[in-house]
């Protein structure tokens, strides 16, 4: 199952809108990878792909307002087909509100994709990109109640700390990586 990740750019309109798109036939929205913690909306609440993405450019080029921190959306997609499988983000820091239990990545798969094992190889993808930008040690959050995540976070970190959150539990997990 070999995956690949590039920065989403300018031109990816068609391909957020049928990852949008993708969600709302599946009855569920973009929960994560489109730096909605950041930003404080979800990629389906903007009018359109580039207003959206004039901001998501701006993080990624730590051009901030208050509160914000550098984030960086990725696509991802299967190599044979080039099929868009996922998106993450990756938060440059954790200077946002709750960043300490967030942690520093978000991700989304298809919902049409789901259950296939992608998740696992998408987090080996974040963690080879995320050394791009010197974070050390990672921390990465799931809700209690996600089992797909939690299995596929478990192989990488290892832990886990359960803390109440929204009357609910995350997971928040925290891993020092080797860099290059």
């Amino acid at each position: 199952m070999e995956l690949y990740c590039r920065v989403v750019n300018i031109f990816d309109e068609e391909i957020m809108n049928h990852f949008a798109k993708d969600h709302v036939d599946n009855n569920t929205m973009i929960l994560a990878g489109d730096c909605s913690l950041i930003l404080g909306k979800s990629y389906h609440e903007y009018d359109n792909f580039y207003d959206w993405y004039k901001l998501v450019n701006k993080l990624d080029k730590e051009e901030l307002e208050d509160g914000q921190v550098g984030c960086t959306v990725y696509l991802v997609f299967r190599k044979r087909d080039d099929k868009l499988i996922g998106i993450f983000d990756i938060r440059h820091s954790l200077n946002f509100v709750n960043g300490d239990i967030y942690g520093h990545i978000g991700v989304d798969i298809c919902p049409s994709e789901r259950g296939k094992g992608y998740y696992v190889h998408i987090l080996e993808l974040i963690l080879e990109e995320i050394k791009k930008y010197s974070i050390n040690p990672v921390i990465i959050s799931c809700e209690y109640d996600n089992i797909a995540s939690k299995r596929g976070i478990d192989h990488f970190f290892s832990n886990e700390e359960m803390i109440p959150f929204n009357g609910s539990y995350l997971f928040v997990y925290k891993k020092e990586i080797d860099g290059d």
